[in-house]
């Protein structure tokens, strides 16, 4: 409790700090050499406050450094399926939850910092978007129980009573480890919006011929009647995302029809490739093999899970299963609070393959890890069992994934190569519409939808 009470003493005076800072300068330029000066003064803050300005964070929206930092999700209290994003000014709350292998207690706390519709920084003031302490700690953890992998799960809900939002838009999440101020041990993109905009969506087949049985194209119309936009074309910015990967995200359309107060998006171009269904395994249960796990291992070490080894679907024929697209659902049978009972295993991942891809990595890809490539996630090829595998550490639940390859020299996932494509596969699609708001200099998020490909 005291150290509760030194720290929030200790946020309010530096925020206190820097305000009376600012004011103090402001006071005397103004006092000492007129407005002009102070002009200039209040603009070489404000520049200041942009120092980072070439910076661009959407090449790495997610960031995990330390590997004992494990299980890292970002998920709405209400919908633990969605993606992480609330309304301005309503009652829904975000939690993050993270588990640190280490055991013991560690302080962590956590900043946010408004970005613009393409993840740049916005250049605003910490005051300018937020309501509360700048930086506030994770003050809630629990110890697991019953597990062979001990570790300690820290969590936290916002909005809360340290800390509200004044504007929507897109925000980066960043956790701190005492100690260590330099760097963010966790970033996480999230989402506040306002509900302004309305959209009607469509998803269909591309009429262009070399893309008809491998892409999906998205149409939608917005309508910006209670936007109050005079030059709806340059402030109104459209941003449109497959499966919450954030690697395929579509930046900045732009409307091909302006209708009055309707801006309608049909260009032929507007494609993703269509993928397929993802694949699956379940680890609810050690003690019995589920569907898609073959074996079991227990030692001293832990547990050690070997899936089904995965044929190349590239080029199967498809078919339907279902699926979560790529997200993941922590969970495991007899137990009464999966957070701190749930185990932590190694998982084989085999992907078939007669030869060896000299020209690039595969990678295990999905939700779980953000799509995110590393030496964490990348196979190796066995020449004695012709295939790829990969061991990846996780904790118990219902996982989905992709197989994606990476030529050497690009950082562009293709999954085409171990997955294949097909214009009836089920897809989860997201749209955002953000107005920039030239009073405050950034982007609000006034609209949002998410809907499915095909329905079955």
């Amino acid at each position: 409790m005291f150290n509760r009470i030194r720290r929030k003493k200790a946020r309010d005076i530096s925020c206190f700090h820097e305000i009376a800072l600012f004011y103090a300068m402001a006071s005397k330029t103004m006092i000492e050499k007129g407005f002009r000066e102070f002009f200039l003064l209040l603009m070489c803050t404000l520049l200041g406050l942009q120092g980072v300005n070439g910076q661009n964070y959407k090449d790495e929206l997610f960031r995990i450094t330390p590997p004992y930092l494990q299980t890292v999700q970002l998920l709405r209290t209400d919908l633990e399926l969605s993606i992480p994003i609330i309304k301005l000014g309503s009652s829904d709350q975000l939690i993050l939850r993270f588990d640190d292998l280490r055991g013991g207690v560690k302080n962590y706390s956590y900043t946010f910092e408004l970005c613009t519709y393409d993840w740049k920084p916005s250049g605003l003031m910490v005051m300018e978007y937020i309501d509360g302490f700048e930086r506030n700690y994770i003050d809630n953890y629990a110890f697991s129980f019953g597990t062979t992998q001990r570790y300690t799960h820290y969590h936290v809900n916002f909005p809360n009573s340290d800390i509200d939002f004044k504007v929507s838009g897109n925000y980066l999440l960043r956790v701190w480890e005492e100690g260590n101020d330099t760097a963010a041990v966790i970033m996480i993109p999230f989402y506040i919006w306002e509900d302004i905009a309305g959209v009607q969506e469509s998803v269909t087949r591309s009429n262009l011929s070399q893309f008809r049985d491998a892409y999906q194209r998205v149409n939608f119309t917005w309508d910006v009647t209670d936007a109050n936009t005079t030059n709806p074309y340059d402030e109104i910015k459209v941003v449109a995302m497959q499966n919450y990967r954030y690697d395929n995200a579509r930046y900045d359309l732009k409307p091909r029809i302006i209708s009055g107060n309707k801006l309608i998006y049909d260009q032929t171009d507007l494609l993703f490739e269509a993928g397929k269904e993802y694949r699956r395994f379940d680890t609810r249960s050690l003690r019995v093999q589920t569907d898609r796990i073959i074996n079991i291992d227990r030692n001293q070490d832990g547990y050690m899970v070997y899936i089904n080894v995965d044929e190349n679907r590239s080029y199967k024929r498809y078919f339907f299963e279902n699926d979560i697209n790529g997200r993941y659902l922590i969970a495991a049978e007899l137990t009464n609070d999966v957070n701190l009972q749930a185990d932590y295993a190694m998982v084989r991942f085999s992907l078939e393959s007669p030869y060896w891809m000299n020209n690039g990595n595969y990678y295990v890809l999905g939700t779980f890890n953000n799509y995110t490539t590393s030496t964490a996630n990348q196979m190796t090829y066995d020449f004695d069992r012709q295939m790829y595998t990969c061991d990846i550490y996780l904790k118990q639940g219902f996982y989905n994934y992709l197989y994606g390859f990476v030529e050497n020299g690009t950082d562009l996932i293709d999954f085409e190569q171990a997955e294949g494509n097909y214009f009836e596969a089920v897809n989860d699609y997201s749209l955002f519409c953000y107005l920039r708001d030239n009073m405050r200099f950034s982007d609000r998020l006034i609209g949002y939808k998410t809907f499915s490909s095909f329905q079955r």
